[in-house]
């Protein structure tokens, strides 16, 4: 056999990526092979290289075709190796190699790192600053992959100007300095484009974001302000209110202001606001006008360049301030006026003749755009007016006469004049549009904007430029329509859009739009030819390309691009098509197969709907003389019969050759000369040339088989073509030869304990004949009289068929006879000798058939668990037992010393997981074969308390309502323990709440949790509840327990009533302005949601002069106040909005403010009061007498309640006849404050006009001790180690009391539970052992620490845990152990114990055993858990009496102890008693008497005592 060979080691093919259909040309490769048949027959197949997938190859031509579309950025050049392997029975393979490079196309798009980036800059950082270096990738190859940088269309270009972008680097900086007050962010489009042919690119977003600094300066807008002050009015009367603006962000924007000259002593201004106040009643007599300058400061530190100026006028009822004619003065003018242009006028007036009036305007003009004459009030513009910036001005214009100003309003209104073109987005835009859309189909949405007004600002829409009047566009809507079809031949369209106003002059904007046309696949591909016919040679290579078809598209795009397959007529797949067309030979062709093939041919377009297209395409085949003369048969069998006569047929060959003429005459001859044989040239017979023996030849030859091969030849030219066969003969036998046993004499042994049916030995005779000839057949002749034998006729297996008994016959002998099957049959004989073999037939006995073993879980790993043991009444060998575990020992979990049968715990037991062992022990002896017998074992898991409680894994939540019954079960929570009994059994209890209280409490056994008390939303919405589940695990100290944090919402109903806050008196000025907020009536409701949301109105009273507002609780006034009336008598209801609304009423007395009113005994009060007093507890009582008289009756009424700078509710009353001030609730300090203002107005009630005074009253709460000390926890968990000493500080506990002075004084002490070893400092609350702590002695302790304060008291559970430290040293229960063994005692028998105790806990209790080193010889092994002694090999009282060992016990903490173990090694009579010679010899007179001494006959014994003690006998 031959390898296949390519014609060349490798192969080079070109390509360009993305260009390149699938199914496209890429290379043929070709191998040949010189051998025939399926040997030659060779499969082409991509061995390795082709992980991509894009690439597939015709398994019989070769042909490489693309699988997929190529890419280069990922593979610029691919090897694929090729295999050609032939069909052999063993076939052989070659390889070669194609090297596939593929070129670049510009298929990549430049990729950015980031599609957004945000960076910040400061603001004005100086020009040049970098902002960030883009960075783009364009895996391309050369200009393809070349990337540059731009703005995109997308930024403004006047953003564009504000910036620079390096084309190349990407680095994007600023061209100038930015200012954030201006701008404080930038949104840049970035363009990356590659030089590729077309180009490809992306967009990023860059966000720029400007950080501040503090670079503006604040400003005051107005600088100068007048206010008039009545002289005499009270400190804190308002004056007016300043005000500067500092653009900058933050802390750098936050305005502070100051007077920084004028009467600073008596004016304030509040430094955040601006609003100016009086210090103290101004005196006009004193100083009529003052003057203040206020300069503002930004949390920068920057002052404004210019103060304020603020005129402070103080006037009485006889001055006269400038009167305007009108409050408010209304002016049109049109924008854009000139400068110096006629506004209105203005003009005031006053009574006092003398005094000149001169005018300002002090706010609404921040920008300066108006000026008004001081001296006749004619307002004029002096800059440009523009009415897109802002269409309407309020100024304020104040009159000065002397000291004192009026004011008034002036309102201007702006008109509009056409001075603003429509405005589109964009200058030019791109649309696409499909070739087949449509009449009337919308192309584009045109927007232009005009911020002018009415007619000025209408936009109307108009074409200015519209290709063959294609497109249409709505006059007022802008939207463009299609008016006839277009042509894609003309890729683009250039339609200008026009957007004109309808002002006076019209004013107009035009934008480009460029409509790009997209193809349609409307044309299906056309042929050049109606149909094809091409004439082609049958010998045409595979892979050849032969002939092309050609289709052409209209279409463009993919719409016109062609790909072509073959759709029919192509029978065995002979042919195929490139996508270019080009038609190739996949497959070898055979006109003796087909001689014409008419294939259909369809080309498709690659549209997404396709269109195609067919054609005939006829291809003819022209023979060529390509058959062989092929044999009927590659191999010939013939079988002839030995001994026959010379020229005896043989048997015949026979071939075909599908040629015409003499290329399909055929001739036959050998290969090479066949001495035996003669072959016919002309029919093929073959016969014999002499007298064949089929045994000579067997002998001669090996085999009775002749074996050549024929050749078959045609006639053809130039050169015959051959076939050839293969011809064995094969010699038939006959029965000439008698049967031969391989021996004369067989031998066997078997067991007297083997089973029927055991086979002993296979006899074998053969014979030289063949079939029936040589069949042999076997039979027992003789020696089988019992019948114990049989042997099979056919193969000659002997097998035992009875059973056999060494003591009764220890052998058989038997004749066999061995007969063939030939018609004339011949035999021979042979004989087996069959010995008997003598068996172990007793097995192991177990004492009991099962045994039960109970043992605890927490038992340690290596602790005895149980023993078994066996006998045998066999010896020696048969006797000696092992034990093993056969079954059930789950994973491992115990082990048997195979010795002694004990069973030891290999892994921890849970009795949670498992709690019963069902164990299969065997007992095994050493016979052959081995006998054995099981006992089943149950090992009991007895529970121990190794397992916590557990609850469900997550939070537990719970709402209930407010108000519910007490004892209400709320909700069950259950927790789960997997240990049994009692140590799974659990109890429940609440630990801690928080807020404390104890609302809830929980059924120990069910887990179900009640409320204990009132549950109060407004007490508190939300309770975390701490439950513990702990088992019932004896003793105590092993219980365990497991926290489950819950908690309970609470959602609230309508139980509460509002409750007003505000005073139920205020006073007002008579000459309050109408529609002003008189005051605010606040009332509480502490329900939530709608509950507590309070709705007021006024339900009694002066409707006309009073407004109230519903839901803010403002009361305006509606109408002006009468000054002759002393006080307004109101109703107020405030009412909630839930479903059963509530409501509560009250009183409100509006008193107007005089002069001259009472007199208070003093200007202001101060008292003391005990916090805690019920309400209606007097405080205080005031007097106030009438300037009038004593006959004048005076009311009094609290006005404001204050704490700090706090208004609070209404916490007192006061006698309206007696000025008897009363608590109107229980105050405590503790929740509230310890100093109250409370402010008091006087009025006589029988005066024509109001006459007023006010009192202040201070009220200071004194503290009182109603507060108990309070731990932070109900319950605290400590653990210490034991061994600390007297006077060692454990821990401080701390109360805390809201109290004040000596009532805030904690003292400590423990209540119980200290048990003499614990106190606690009574001042500090330090706590403090008093004796040395011993875990072993006691391991828990439980104290009831009390804070008491002297008068109250709490109390709070420390729990206190001592944990263990390893200061126990492991404790022998002997000094010295001793142990007395007998020396035949068995390897691996156990033969002693000792035990150690350790009074320490956990890892410090467990005690492991060794040996020291005294035990040299390995005697003994010790079990470093259980303290268990085997011993490992037999003992010998002969060779050592005793051993002495040393054994240690060391704890799991490091302490150890060691103690003597002595082995007294006892006799046993294991020694047989030895003649001290083996022959003895005396001579001896005849005629000795009897009992005459001869000779003395001496024997020892090693053994001791009686043992060795010998008995002689004759």
């Amino acid at each position: 056999m031959t390898t296949p060979q390519y014609s060349k080691s490798h192969y080079t093919g070109w390509t360009s990526a993305k260009t390149f259909p699938k199914g496209s040309y890429i290379k043929g490769v070709s191998a040949t092979d010189g051998d025939s048949g399926q040997n030659a027959n060779l499969r082409y197949s991509l061995v390795s290289g082709n992980s991509l997938g894009w690439f597939a190859i015709s398994e019989n031509s070769g042909l490489v075709t693309s699988a997929a579309l190529l890419d280069r950025e990922i593979a610029s050049e691919v090897v694929l190796n090729i295999s050609a392997k032939d069909q052999g029975v063993q076939p052989r393979v070659s390889y070669t190699k194609l090297i596939v490079n593929i070129t670049d196309v510009n298929d990549q798009i430049p990729t950015f790192t980031q599609s957004t980036y945000h960076v910040s800059l400061i603001e004005h950082s100086p020009a040049g600053s970098e902002l960030v270096v883009l960075s783009a990738t364009d895996d391309d190859l050369g200009g393809n992959g070349t990337v540059w940088f731009s703005f995109d269309s997308e930024t403004p270009s006047t953003v564009q100007n504000l910036f620079r972008l390096d084309a190349v680097s990407g680095r994007l900086s600023t061209a100038t300095e930015l200012d954030r007050e201006e701008q404080s962010s930038y949104l840049l489009y970035i363009q990356a484009k590659d030089k590729g042919t077309p180009p490809l690119h992306s967009v990023c977003k860059v966000n720029v974001t400007l950080r501040d600094i503090n670079d503006n300066r604040p400003v005051f807008y107005p600088v100068q302000y007048f206010a008039n002050v009545k002289e005499n009015e009270p400190s804190g009367s308002y004056v007016t209110t300043v005000s500067a603006a500092d653009p900058d962000l933050g802390r750098n924007g936050t305005v502070r202001y100051a007077i920084t000259a004028g009467d600073t002593f008596k004016f304030h201004i509040n430094a955040n606001t601006g609003r100016i106040t009086t210090l103290m009643s101004l005196d006009r007599e004193e100083k009529m006008a003052h003057q203040l300058q206020v300069r503002a400061t930004d949390g920068g530190g920057l002052h404004s360049r210019t103060q304020a100026i603020v005129t402070v006028t103080v006037i009485d009822t006889q001055d006269n301030p400038p009167t305007f004619s009108q409050a408010t003065y209304s002016f049109v003018i049109f924008e854009n006026i000139k400068s110096g242009s006629p506004v209105g006028a203005v003009s005031a007036s006053t009574l006092d003749l003398n005094t000149n009036i001169t005018y300002l305007i002090t706010s609404g003009d921040q920008r300066g755009l108006f000026a008004i004459n001081a001296a006749t009030g004619q307002i004029t513009a002096s800059s440009q007016v523009d009415r897109e910036e802002q269409a309407f001005y309020q100024l304020k214009v104040v009159a000065k006469g002397g000291e004192v100003t009026g004011q008034a309003l002036v309102n201007i209104t702006v008109k509009d004049l056409n001075d603003n073109a429509p405005h589109f987005p964009h200058a030019v835009e791109h649309v696409s549009a499909v070739e087949n859309w449509g009449t009337g189909h919308h192309i584009f949405q045109a927007k232009a904007t005009d911020p002018d007004e009415g007619s000025n600002g209408v936009v109307l829409y108009s074409l200015k430029q519209n290709p063959k009047g294609l497109f249409h566009i709505h006059e007022k809507h802008g939207l463009i329509t299609l008016t006839g079809p277009l042509e894609v031949t003309t890729s683009s369209y250039q339609v200008e859009v026009l957007a004109s106003d309808m002002g006076v002059p019209q004013r107009s904007s035009s934008l480009i739009l460029t409509v790009s046309v997209y193809d349609v696949n409307d044309n299906s591909p056309i042929f050049d030819q109606l149909s094809y016919e091409v004439t082609i040679l049958e010998s045409e290579a595979v892979n050849s390309r032969f002939f092309q078809v050609e289709a052409t598209d209209k279409d463009s795009g993919l719409n016109g691009e062609i790909a072509y397959d073959i759709a029919g007529g192509n029978a065995g797949d002979v042919f195929g098509i490139f996508p270019d067309g080009q038609l190739y030979i996949k497959a070898e062709l055979d006109r003796e197969v087909q001689e014409r093939y008419h294939l259909l041919v369809v080309a498709t377009d690659r549209a997404v709907e396709p269109l195609s297209a067919t054609v005939n395409v006829t291809v003819i085949l022209e023979d060529v003389n390509d058959n062989r003369p092929l044999f009927n048969s590659t191999n010939y069998v013939f079988h002839f019969e030995e001994e026959q006569n010379r020229g005896s047929q043989v048997g015949r060959v026979f071939a075909e050759d599908r040629d015409f003429g003499p290329n399909s005459e055929v001739r036959y001859s050998f290969e090479t000369p066949q001495p035996n044989f003669e072959l016919n040239a002309i029919t093929g017979e073959l016969t014999s040339t002499l007298r064949l023996d089929r045994e000579a030849l067997m002998r001669q030859r090996g085999a009775a088989v002749f074996s050549f091969t024929v050749i078959s030849s045609d006639q053809g030219l130039p050169k015959p073509l051959r076939d050839q066969a293969k011809v064995q003969v094969y010699v038939r036998d006959i029965n000439d030869n008698s049967p031969r046993f391989a021996k004369d004499i067989y031998q066997a042994s078997v067991s007297e304990s083997a089973q029927n049916a055991t086979q002993l030995l296979r006899v074998s005779a053969s014979d030289v004949d063949e079939g029936a000839n040589g069949m042999v057949r076997y039979r027992i002749m003789e020696g089988n009289e019992e019948g114990r034998f049989s042997i099979d006729s056919g193969s000659g297996q002997v097998t035992l068929v009875g059973g056999l008994d060494y003591e009764s016959t220890a052998s058989y002998s038997l004749k066999i006879i061995a007969i063939d099957s030939g018609v004339v049959p011949l035999s021979s004989s042979c004989m087996l000798s069959v010995s008997v073999l003598d068996e172990n037939d007793n097995s192991p006995s177990f004492p009991k058939a099962a045994l039960t073993v109970d043992v605890l879980e927490n038992m340690r790993i290596g602790e005895l668990v149980a023993s078994v043991t066996a006998t045998d009444s066999d010896s020696g060998d048969n006797a000696e037992i092992t034990y093993s575990i056969t079954a059930s020992n789950n994973h491992g979990t115990f082990s048997i010393s195979p010795n002694t049968g004990s069973v030891f715990l290999v892994k921890k037991l849970d009795y949670e997981t498992q709690s019963l062992y069902r164990l299969n022990i065997t007992a095994k002896d050493n016979g052959r074969p081995p006998r054995s017998s099981t006992v089943p074992v149950v090992i009991h898991v007895r529970d121990f308390n190794d397992n916590p409680p557990s609850f469900s894994p997550g939070d537990i939540f719970k709402t209930i309502p407010e108000n519910l019954p007490l004892a209400t079960s709320i909700m069950t929570i259950t927790a789960h323990d997997t240990d049994a009994d009692i140590n799974g059994q659990l109890e429940y209890s609440i630990v801690q709440q928080m807020p404390r209280g104890g609302h809830f409490t929980i059924d120990p056994d069910t887990g179900v949790i009640r409320t204990s008390r009132e549950i109060d939303r407004e007490f508190s919405n939300l309770f975390e509840l701490t439950v513990k589940a702990t088992d019932q695990a004896v003793p105590v100290e092993f219980r365990r327990f497991a926290l489950k944090n819950v908690t309970v919402w609470v959602t609230d109903q309508n139980d509460n009533v509002p409750t007003f806050i505000s005073q139920n008196a205020l006073v007002a000025d008579a000459t309050v302005v109408v529609g002003s907020i008189l005051t605010t009536v606040v009332a509480f409701d502490p329900d939530e949601g709608a509950n507590g949301e309070v709705e007021y109105e006024l339900v009694k009273g002066d409707s006309d002069t009073f407004v109230m507002d519903r839901y803010s609780g403002d009361i305006r006034v509606a109408s002006q106040l009468e000054p002759a009336r002393l006080v307004y008598s109101l109703t107020v209801s405030a009412t909630d909005r839930g479903l059963d609304r509530r409501a509560s009423h009250t009183e409100l007395t509006v008193i107007l403010q005089g002069a001259d009113g009472p007199v208070f005994s003093q200007p202001k009060y101060i008292t003391i009061l005990k916090e805690g007093q019920p309400p209606g507890t007097n405080v205080i009582s005031l007097d106030a007498s009438s300037p009038r008289g004593s006959g004048t009756k005076v009311e009094f009424y609290i006005v404001s309640v204050q704490c700090g700078d706090k208004a609070v509710g209404r916490l007192f009353t006061i006698g309206r006849h007696t000025g008897v001030i009363q608590t109107a609730a229980e105050l405590d300090r503790e929740q509230g404050s310890d100093l109250y203002l409370v402010g008091v107005y006087a009025i006589e009630i029988d005066a024509n006009q109001p006459r007023t005074q006010k009192a202040e009253v201070e009220i200071k709460l004194q503290d009182i001790n109603d507060n108990p000390p309070v731990f932070p926890t109900d319950m605290l968990d400590v653990t210490i180690e034991e061994n600390i000493g007297d006077g060692f500080k454990i821990m401080q506990l701390t109360a805390t009391d809201a109290d004040e002075g000596p009532n805030a004084l904690v003292t400590y002490t423990i209540i119980s539970g200290a048990d003499d070893s614990f106190r606690i400092d009574p001042e500090s609350g330090d706590l403090i052992a008093t004796k040395r702590l011993d875990r072993e002695r006691r391991s828990k302790y439980s104290l009831l620490v009390r804070a008491d304060d002297g008068k109250q008291s709490s109390d709070m559970r420390v729990n206190i845990t001592v944990s263990d430290v390893n200061d126990h040293t492991p404790r022998f229960s002997r000094d010295v152990y001793s142990f007395d063994i007998p020396e035949d005692m068995a390897p691996g028998a156990i033969v002693a114990a000792i035990l150690a105790s350790d009074a320490d806990a956990g890892v410090n209790g467990e005690i492991t055993y060794a040996l020291e080193e005294d035990d040299e010889d390995g005697v003994f092994l010790l079990n470093p858990v259980t303290g268990v002694f085997n011993v490992t090999r037999p003992l010998d009282y002969e060779a050592q009496q005793f051993y002495i060992l040393s054994a240690r016990a060391e704890d799991g903490g490091g302490q150890a102890s060691s103690v003597r173990v002595y082995f007294n090694i006892l006799d046993v009579n294991d020694n047989p008693p030895i003649f001290n010679a083996t022959l003895f010899s005396a001579s001896v007179m005849e005629n000795v008497p009897p009992g005459s001494s001869i000779l003395t006959a001496a024997a020892t014994d090693a053994d001791n005592g009686n043992y060795c003690l010998s008995l002689y006998r004759q």
